[in-house]
């Protein structure tokens, strides 16, 4: 009664309670209908309810998805015109792939077919060239860069001001001067630091840059949460590059960083290339307003393949928040619950979803031979913690877990049965399944898979691998720790 008569005195308090409990109710159904995952889910419900001005402050600022909204900007109508009119263009070598290396590529017919219909995705014959760390990556790219007659475009996550950053820069204004046309894309939040000197210069001596996905500060949190992720080089049309690796002097062991850094990208010739411009034309077209078409230039005849020992059949998965489905985790998904023998994955962010964490039970169960290299120490705290709490489950399936002791490892790359690879630049967490833009090469022959193979076995070395009972062994305060981890992973 007398909480009753409160509120009669109370009129404005009346009216506030009001307030708060449609907001409580409204966004309670916002995250209800609009939040797929089911665990973040109940994370988001219980923080509303919990500390409810933050929890819906956080809810509003980093859990809305807004993949599907036109005002993005990075929308589906661009997609959809590209992979069109790229149809249309570009000769479909699918088949006759499938009927020449049958003995190959037979009993991956599903995988090939569920990639090709993820939208258009190739089949295509390319020469490839395996890249261990910066210091194999960066004389290759500078090579190539410097050899570029027609085009150079390049989209990338993270580009640093020091001596790696500047020397693509300056190999790109020397290539501006010669008329080769220079297009780049760069995330404005993680390659922030080259935005008042190298974008700059760029951008002044001819070409065109832009930043993808726009940090603002009437939306900043939630544009951090959809960044372009993708680490993409594609030189004349017919060479490319795709990967881990940052432009970044941290990446490249002959320059001191402070910290050894393992990573791994390929080089590719041929086809695959195609599948790489589209990609990159889509973003392209979408982070500024003077439209590429799909023109002869972008695309012109591929070089012939020579080189017969580093043959590779390839198709390129994209993923990012403009498609309708989760592409990158349901391709990982899809190659987990296919490996028959062998599975050893390389990834440094490792919150596998539901539906990653079944596949990787049920391959070793089944006798694969499933081991997963990931760092000893991360470097977030809260991830490293929140992929400890999977630990345990994993490895009571069989699922054999190694940290790598020498430095950080950032590669993500996947060996199975071995004649079958993957690399990329997907991580193995929510953001870079639903949030970020990725893309990744799947590769289907032995010889990348044998030296991707050997390089994991090589790394091994400088591995511990976890035990069961060493695991367990750990207080129960840890595993709080891993628990309450997880579930603050939940948000990010």
């Amino acid at each position: 009664m007398w909480l009753i008569d409160f509120y009669k005195t109370s009129p404005m308090m009346l009216a506030f309670t009001g307030l708060y409990l449609l907001l409580y109710v409204f966004s309670l159904v916002k995250v209800l209908l609009n939040t797929h995952s089911t665990p973040k889910t109940l994370a988001y419900i219980l923080l509303i309810t919990v500390v409810p001005i933050i929890g819906m402050f956080t809810y509003f600022s980093f859990g809305v998805n807004y993949r599907h909204k036109a005002s993005s900007r990075i929308t589906k109508s661009h997609h959809n015109l590209i992979s069109k009119n790229f149809a249309s263009i570009i000769k479909d070598n699918t088949l006759e792939l499938q009927k020449s290396n049958a003995a190959l590529l037979g009993k991956y017919h599903n995988l090939i077919h569920f990639i090709y219909s993820l939208g258009s995705e190739y089949l295509s014959l390319n020469i490839f060239h395996l890249l261990l760390n910066g210091e194999a990556k960066f004389p290759e790219v500078l090579k190539t860069l410097t050899a570029a007659q027609s085009s150079i475009h390049m989209e990338y996550y993270d580009w640093e001001n020091d001596v790696r950053g500047n020397q693509i820069k300056e190999i790109l204004l020397d290539k501006i001067d010669q008329g080769v046309d220079i297009r780049i894309m760069y995330d404005d939040y993680a390659s922030r630091k080259i935005k008042h000197n190298i974008v700059k210069e760029l951008k002044n001596a001819g070409a065109e840059i832009y930043p993808v996905l726009k940090v603002k500060l009437t939306a900043f949190a939630n544009r951090l949460n959809h960044r372009d992720h993708r680490k993409v080089i594609i030189v004349d049309g017919h060479t490319g590059f795709v990967g881990g690796i940052n432009i970044s002097d941290r990446y490249d062991n002959s320059i001191d960083t402070g910290l050894y850094w393992r990573d791994t990208h390929i080089k590719i010739i041929g086809e695959s290339v195609y599948n790489l411009q589209r990609h990159f034309l889509v973003n392209w077209n979408s982070c500024q307003e003077n439209e590429l078409t799909l023109n002869p230039k972008l695309f012109p005849p591929i070089p012939t393949i020579t080189e017969g020992n580093r043959q590779v059949i390839s198709q390129i998965v994209a993923g990012g928040p403009i498609y309708p489905i989760s592409n990158i985790m349901l391709t990982y998904f899809k190659i987990f619950t296919h490996a028959k023998q062998k599975l050893y994955i390389t990834n440094p962010y490792f919150i596998p979803s539901d539906s990653i964490l079944d596949a990787l039970k049920q391959a070793a169960i089944s006798g694969v031979d499933v081991r997963i290299m990931m760092p000893e120490k991360s470097d977030s705290v809260i991830v490293g913690a929140a992929s400890k709490f999977f630990y345990n489950e994993i490895l009571e399936a069989g699922v054999k877990i190694y940290l790598y002791k020498k430095g950080f490892v950032h590669a993500k790359t996947v060996v199975a049965d071995g004649d079958l690879s993957v690399v990329g630049t997907a991580n193995m967490d929510i953001r870079s399944f639903d949030l970020n833009f990725e893309i990744m090469s799947i590769n289907y022959g032995t010889a990348l898979a044998s030296e991707l193979e050997t390089s994991f076995i090589n790394d091994l070395k400088d591995c511990r691998e976890v035990s069961v009972k060493e695991w367990n062994s750990q207080s129960k305060f840890m595993f709080l720790l891993y628990s309450i981890a997880r579930l603050v992973s939940a948000f990010l």
